[in-house]
């Protein structure tokens, strides 16, 4: 397909600049908790929210905001869009979820599930949404403990990269999923509080 947008997996820079990014809140619980920890650190993060959970939760939306964070588009509730075979429906989905999120989301698009084809990228397009994707992650909705997450993010974290994490986990079927968001939220913080000193934790650029 012709146009369709480049996507965004990492950037090149010599930097010392990560983006930290969270996918499928917000959630009232986890969501609240991960802010407490990038607080503590004064660090900056990209959170791509679920339509759904948006407008359930909008004083979230706007603390996160309002913390300084950038807040993406994640999809209505979170279908896997290159099954979805009517453009409309499609489309339904990223507006829907934009209309959640506003006045405070940006122009920054995640696909559920990473998952996306031509058609997916065209939809993002037409909308005058950037595609933003990731190039490492830890795993994070695989059971583990904390101090593993810990270890991948330090061992994992380059200038430049986008790094994925989940503040909730959406797809409930899923199986062998960790929706425990604990050992996450400490891997953070461990992870963090080791690499501070040395890397700048921003948000992505719209």
């Amino acid at each position: 397909m012709q146009n369709q947008p480049k996507l965004i997996t990492n950037v090149e820079t010599q930097e010392p600049l990560v983006a930290l990014t969270f996918d499928d809140g917000p959630h009232p619980e986890h969501t609240p908790r991960v802010l407490q920890v990038l607080e503590k650190y004064h660090a900056k993060a990209t959170f791509f929210m679920v339509g759904e959970a948006a407008r359930k939760y909008p004083e979230l939306v706007r603390k996160v905001a309002e913390a300084g964070h950038a807040i993406g588009n994640h999809s209505w509730n979170h279908p896997f869009l290159p099954r979805v075979p009517s453009r409309f429906r499609r489309l339904k989905q990223i507006w829907s979820c934009g209309r959640a999120l506003a006045p405070y989301g940006q122009k920054l698009f995640r696909p559920p599930f990473g998952a996306q084809n031509d058609q997916v990228l065209f939809d993002a397009k037409l909308l005058r949404y950037r595609v933003i994707m990731w190039n490492v992650s830890a795993q994070d909705w695989v059971p583990q403990r904390s101090d593993e997450i810990a270890q991948k993010m330090i061992n994992r974290l380059k200038p430049g990269n986008i790094f994925l994490l989940h503040d909730t986990i959406c797809d409930r079927k899923a199986p062998e999923t960790d929706f425990d968001r604990e050992p996450m939220i400490q891997g953070l913080d461990q992870a963090i509080s080791f690499l501070n000193s040395r890397i700048h934790f921003v948000t992505v650029p719209a």
